[in-house]
């Protein structure tokens, strides 16, 4: 390749190079590059500097037309920095499984109390059919985002064949209801 034709490539792989560097917020500042030389070649091009970045991630406009821009300002006045816990509206029970376990011995129900993260309270299930009623009670533990009842049972013994209502409810430590939920398992 001739001196001219290789100036072009270099041009032209500076050019692209350009313009994916401006694509990613960079500009690059233009230097000549030499042109390659042959290995048969007498003359040896002096170095050519490598091109220098400016700009980068935070800077508004094109290079040297603005100073980078800070996403996380620090406040004027650190007393506005957002310090409070979400508090979630409202608290409600959860019932993540409620079904007749062999291996338990009984109908199991587990669940947990969104909107609530404490420990002490009470997870009471209550197992209905007909005016009939059994329940079994768990202590509420405090979990990272919730208050979870674990596993209740309610022997399959005194319970006859059909359809029960499963009510999870929850009380606090004060013992105040908070919540429930209900559901519905077969016993066969």
């Amino acid at each position: 390749m001739s001196a001219v034709a290789d100036r072009r490539v270099a041009l032209g792989v500076l050019a692209l190079a350009t313009a994916a560097a401006a694509g990613a917020g960079v500009a690059l500042v233009g230097q000549e590059v030499a042109p390659t030389v042959d290995a048969g070649s007498a003359s040896d091009p002096a170095p050519t500097p490598p091109a220098t970045a400016v700009g980068g991630p935070g800077t508004a406009g094109p290079a040297g037309t603005s100073a980078p821009v800070n996403p996380n300002p620090i406040p004027e006045d650190p007393a506005d920095v957002a310090t409070d816990t979400a508090v979630p509206e409202g608290v409600s029970v959860q019932i993540t499984y409620a079904t007749v376990d062999a291996a338990a011995g009984g109908v199991v129900v587990g669940g947990y109390v969104a909107g609530v993260i404490e420990d002490g309270g009470t997870c009471r299930l209550v197992l209905a059919q007909d005016g009939q009623s059994f329940s079994a009670e768990s202590e509420g533990l405090a979990d990272v985002s919730n208050t979870t009842c674990g596993q209740l049972v309610v022997p399959t013994g005194s319970l006859t064949s059909g359809t029960w209502d499963a009510t999870l409810s929850y009380s606090s430590p004060a013992g105040a209801e908070r919540a429930a939920s209900t559901t519905a398992v077969e016993v066969p």
